[in-house]
This record gives C-alpha cells, structure tokens and sequence, in this order.
C-alpha cells in the first residue's frame, strides 16, 4: 500500500489536536522536565567547588540530593518509555474515537509491552547511530525502516524481533515518502532549537524550558503524523475501545 503523505501530515495533526494528543502532550512534557531537571542537578552537583553555577550554562535545576537526582533521572527515562507506548495506543486509533480516553489503553499488557519497548529503544539507540557513524546512508536506511517499531509494540503487542520485522515490512515500497517525513520531522526539530534559544536570552533556564515545551508539542505532533502514516501503512481497522479493553 503506498502511504499518503498529505493525508499523513493532516490527519496526524488532527491526531495530536485531539483530547488524546493533549493528554500525550501533558505527559511528555512531564517526564522531560523530570529528566531534564534531575540531569541538570546531577551536573551542577559534580561541579568543582571552585565553579559556581552562575559560571556555567546549565539551565533548571531541581531541589534534590545527588543519588535522588540521579534515581529520579533513571526514572524519568523509563517513564518515557512508557508514555510513547501511551501515546502511541492512543494517536493511532479511528479519528472519531481519539476524544475518549478508555482506561485499557493505559494498562493493557503494559509490563511485558514496556519490556519489549525497551529492547527496540536499545537497539534502536545502538543501529542506528552506528549506522550514521559508519556512513551517513546506512543510518538513514535504518530510520526509515525502523520507525514504526515501536508502534508494532504499543498497538500490535509485538515482541522486539516481530517488531523490527513489522517495521521493515510496513516501511517496504514506502521508503522514499518516509524519508520526507524524517526530512520535515528534522525541520521541526530545527524549529524547536530555534525557539529555545531565543528564550534562552532571557535566561538558561527560562530558555530550557521554553524549549521542552515547544519540542513536546513538536514531538507530540509528529507521532500523531507516524501514527496515521502506521494506520494506512497497515491497512487495517484500528483497534476500537472495545477491543482494547
């Protein structure tokens, strides 16, 4: 089936415009600013004595202890985890449906759901750097074919390998429309940047935040895009509140 880019990039912002891209909005920006502040204590509390913090760009901080900080980011990092999991159950359902909330989309297979997550998160942090480490095509490749891993396991309960396999399976005769969005998702990347640093003249921290929450709502966008490109790529019915209870 070949993927409908317009259609992706329209209905994908009608995804997270939706009560259940707000909800995955609140949740994103939430555990970065968890793991963004608890990241920034740790390295303000490893400074030398004789650097103070005004000395150094670092951004917000947290009011914790060092190894609280340091759990707390650990924790953060799952959490994330967890909440592309979330979100993508719930961006990737029928349009009319996107405004409830059912409770199974939070909880359903979530421990060995999570599990699996963690595995292609793993490995999709060690391919695919690698891949642009060793020469910048391979690592594209990779991107494009991998991308959908994730929602293989979120949405289809796949294990790490049948993952990986849906992935390069769905991303097959589409690579080419799927490189346009990794390019249009790169740009809006580039926007969050930009964002950020122009807050960032006001204060590192006022900066920092500004852009978690510009990139959250970029972020948050374009997983409602993938969300519809996995929906027509798969060419079946999403699964209905019912189903998924």
């Amino acid at each position: 089936m070949a993927l409908r880019l317009g259609q992706a990039v329209g209905r994908g912002a009608r995804r997270a415009l939706s009560i259940s891209g707000i909800v995955a909005l609140v949740l994103t920006i939430g555990y970065q600013i968890v793991f963004v502040g608890s990241l920034n204590t740790l390295v303000v509390d490893q400074l030398p004595p004789s650097v103070q913090p005004g000395d150094v760009t670092i951004g917000f901080t947290l009011p914790l202890s060092t190894d609280v900080a340091a759990a707390l980011g650990v924790l953060a990092l799952l959490l994330g985890v967890g909440v592309f999991l979330v979100t993508a159950r719930l961006l990737s359902r029928d349009l009319s449906a996107l405004a409830t909330l059912p409770g199974a989309l939070f909880t359903r297979r979530i421990a060995p759901a999570f599990l699996s997550a963690l595995v292609v998160s793993v490995v999709l942090a060690v391919a695919i750097p690698l891949g642009f480490a060793l020469l910048f095509v391979p690592g594209l490749f990779l991107t494009v074919s991998l991308q959908f891993a994730l929602f293989a396991v979120a949405v289809e309960d796949s294990g790490p390998i049948d993952a990986l396999r849906r992935s390069w399976a769905l991303a097959s005769g589409n690579r080419w429309r799927l490189l346009a969005l990794v390019v249009l998702f790169g740009v809006l990347g580039g926007i969050g940047g930009l964002v950020g640093s122009l807050f960032s003249f006001v204060s590192p921290s006022v900066g920092q935040l500004a852009s978690l929450a510009v990139n959250s709502v970029l972020v948050v966008l374009m997983y409602g895009i993938l969300a519809d490109a996995f929906v027509q790529l798969r060419g079946e019915p999403t699964p209905s509140a019912n189903a998924l209870a």
